[in-house]
């Protein structure tokens, strides 16, 4: 998991559309450019990858989405799925 995280952030961070937060958990939180979350959440669930939007939970969390942390295969499937998206 920490492996995977470390390499996931990585390249997540390499998307200049993303701001990325450092984690210790199972998941990176990233910030979307403005108004930009509910899009994305909606081009990945349409193309079959799953992360939870957090843009409407709270004010701290506007423009925000959950990314989980996945095997390096699911990884590179949320990856290709998302840079479309940006």
């Amino acid at each position: 998991l920490v492996k995977q995280r470390a390499e996931l952030t990585q390249q997540l961070k390499a998307l200049p559309q993303l701001k990325v937060y450092d984690s210790q958990a199972n998941f990176v939180l990233v910030r979307t450019e403005s108004g930009r979350a509910g899009a994305i959440h909606q081009g990945l669930k349409d193309a079959g990858v799953l992360i939870k939007k957090l843009d409407g939970s709270h004010a701290l969390l506007t423009d925000c989405l959950r990314i989980t942390v996945g095997s390096g295969n699911e990884n590179e499937r949320l990856l290709s799925a998302l840079k479309p998206l940006l």
